[in-house]
């Protein structure tokens, strides 16, 4: 009964004492002081002063008096070496606890309760997670239970739910299932009517199920609802309600300092967001910077886990997203049309849009663009509009994975850093265009001469450096003139941007398709050989064959002929590649046209016909 007694009720003081009474009764019946069994006495004194060590020196000597007494009174007197045996072995017991304990301190005794652990060296403050723990660990050990958990409610009505915060425990002790539903939950009460409880197993498990008795105590925050939850694996030892109580106050404390530092860390976050937006966005000029930028200071100044920049493509409401960062990141995110998402509707309307928590909302539009997916998906979001003159040319989102996370001081934090933005990215968005204008052939949309001699140089110094080959496909429309004097230059314009769809529909996205002028063109291929770039140019010349252009209702037949060169199969010197395509088309043309012809090979002559 004592070893039970011991076991249930979570091996504390109070049932380290009751094991008294069966020690001594085994000791009496075996011989009194003189019994062999007079170790036990010394084994439950250690014992008791190990649970109790303020009572371990109190506790045996009334031992040693009642064992004394009870030879008296049995008629026995002791003698001499006896008694002082029984003196001997009573101070002994609490000696060696004291020795255990401080030789076991920090560290797991076979109480199976977990000891304050020895601090970590590191540099500054702890981070909140560590002082929660350390706070939790506190109580743990002020009200001996093994497991002490912090729970937050989250959600509202029937869809609350609480989810662990934080948690200490004993080794071995399973950790509880989080989150979980709060409607007929014990932590629904606490959390409530704001009364601790003390509840015990019966027919419904416990919130921690290995346990005994529970005892759940409210803690009181601005962050809402929350409750504090120990476990023991009996009953719940004397005063633990108490300092349970107490324990709850005093994490309601930490967390509210913790609150307050947070608060401070993001007031001089927004500062440093400010101050960065001002110095480094109105000086970026290509858009993608800009966007990679802006989602940089936003996560900054507001403490979002993501955020993304759109750019609005045409007065009717559709976009695209430049950039976005952060985890969780949304994949598949790109374009949006009018109404199509929470972004497309700030854009429309002109308006901010802030959501406590999307789970919560109504319809099921998703936050940047159609298609999008989410390994988490965000909770809390805000979308403002980037406004110039009444218009919207962009937005910024940003969220979190929690619910709640943009409050006021947030939402002024990004208005401000929106308020910086649309004046810089419009001046991003004309130097992009007029990059693009200058760059671009204005007929066919394909890079003009300049973009294709610019990157013929870094393609040529990447040969000069490692030796990687790269070849040249030379394009010349069979016949063009034609076109023109039948049925007129929009003829021969459309039978350009024929040509240019076909190339940008045919090549890699690695290749560079460009037109050099009039009917002529050129496609870039790097890391190709002479025999890929000539299988290349004989799917071009039979996509080209095989369609043919609609003008008022007549089919116009649009064939070419190609020349291929290839650096080093065809020469060494990527200068003279332009130059060796062209004659490789010039050939084509004599042999009749609509064929493909490569340059020949630096080692010897060879001549391709597709």
């Amino acid at each position: 009964m004592a070893v039970w007694t011991f076991r249930a009720r979570g091996r504390d003081a109070a049932s380290a004492a009751a094991m008294w009474p069966a020690a001594h009764l085994l000791i009496a019946v075996t011989g009194h002081l003189a019994s062999p069994l007079i170790a036990l006495g010394a084994a439950w004194a250690a014992l008791f002063a190990r649970r109790a060590p303020r009572w371990g020196m109190h506790g045996a000597g009334a031992a040693l008096l009642l064992g004394l007494g009870a030879d008296w009174m049995d008629g026995t007197a002791p003698g001499w070496a006896a008694a002082a045996r029984w003196a001997l072995l009573m101070g002994v017991g609490p000696a060696l606890a004291g020795i255990g304990s401080r030789m076991g301190r920090g560290a797991s005794t076979g109480n199976d309760r977990p000891q304050p652990a020895p601090a970590a060296p590191r540099e500054g403050a702890a981070t909140d997670s560590e002082t929660v723990d350390t706070a939790i660990g506190i109580v743990l050990r002020a009200t001996d239970a093994h497991e002490a958990a912090l729970w937050r409610a989250e959600g509202e009505q029937e869809d609350r739910s609480a989810s662990l915060m934080a948690r200490v425990a004993a080794p071995d002790v399973p950790a509880p299932a989080s989150p979980v539903a709060l409607a007929g939950h014990p932590f629904a009460w606490a959390i409530d009517e704001r009364l601790p409880q003390r509840i015990e197993r019966g027919k419904r498990d416990l919130p921690s199920p290995w346990a005994a008795e529970m005892l759940l105590v409210p803690v009181e925050t601005e962050q809402g609802g929350m409750v504090l939850s120990l476990a023991y694996p009996g009953m719940v030892p004397p005063g633990a309600e108490a300092a349970a109580v107490r324990g709850g106050q005093h994490l309601a404390t930490v967390l509210g300092l913790l609150r307050g530092r947070s608060s401070i860390h993001r007031a001089e976050a927004g500062m440093r967001a400010m101050a960065d937006a001002v110095r480094v966005l109105p000086g970026e000029l290509e858009m993608g910077k800009f966007a990679g930028e802006l989602c940089a200071v936003v996560r900054q100044g507001t403490g979002a886990a993501g955020a993304a920049v759109m750019m609005v493509t045409d007065d009717s409401g559709r976009g695209k997203v430049l950039h976005a960062s952060g985890d969780p990141m949304p994949m598949a995110a790109e374009a949006f049309g009018e109404g199509e998402s929470r972004v497309a509707l700030a854009v429309k309307h002109g308006v901010d849009l802030a959501y406590a928590d999307l789970k919560r909302e109504r319809d099921r539009l998703p936050l940047l663009a159609p298609g999008e997916k989410w390994e988490r998906a965000p909770r809390s979001a805000v979308v403002l509009p980037l406004m110039v003159d009444g218009r919207a040319i962009g937005a910024v989102a940003a969220w979190h994975p929690e619910p709640g996370r943009f409050g006021e001081r947030e939402r002024e934090i990004l208005h401000s850093l929106c308020s910086i933005a649309p004046l810089p990215m419009r001046s991003a968005r004309r130097f992009e265009a007029l990059d693009h204008r200058a760059s671009t052939d204005p007929l066919t949309d394909l890079p003009n001469r300049s973009a294709f001699d610019q990157r013929l140089t870094a393609l040529s110094g990447y040969f000069d450096r490692y030796a990687r080959p790269f070849s040249l496909i030379a394009i010349d429309v069979d016949f063009f003139k034609k076109f023109n004097d039948t049925w007129g230059h929009e003829a021969g314009d459309r039978v350009l941007r024929h040509v240019a769809d076909l190339l940008k529909a045919t090549v890699r996205d690695v290749d560079l398709p460009a037109r050099l002028g009039g009917e002529e063109f050129v496609v870039l291929l790097p890391e190709t050989t002479l025999r890929q770039a000539t299988e290349a140019a004989e799917r071009i010349r039979r996509s080209l064959e095989s369609r043919s252009v609609n003008w008022n209702g007549r089919p116009l037949s649009v064939t070419a002929s190609l020349g291929v060169a290839c650096v080093p199969d065809c020469t060494a010197v990527p200068a003279d590649a332009l130059a060796l395509a062209d004659a490789a088309l010039y050939r084509a043309k004599e042999l009749g046209r609509n064929r493909v012809a490569a340059a020949p090979r630096a080692e010897k002559e060879a001549g391709t016909r597709g």
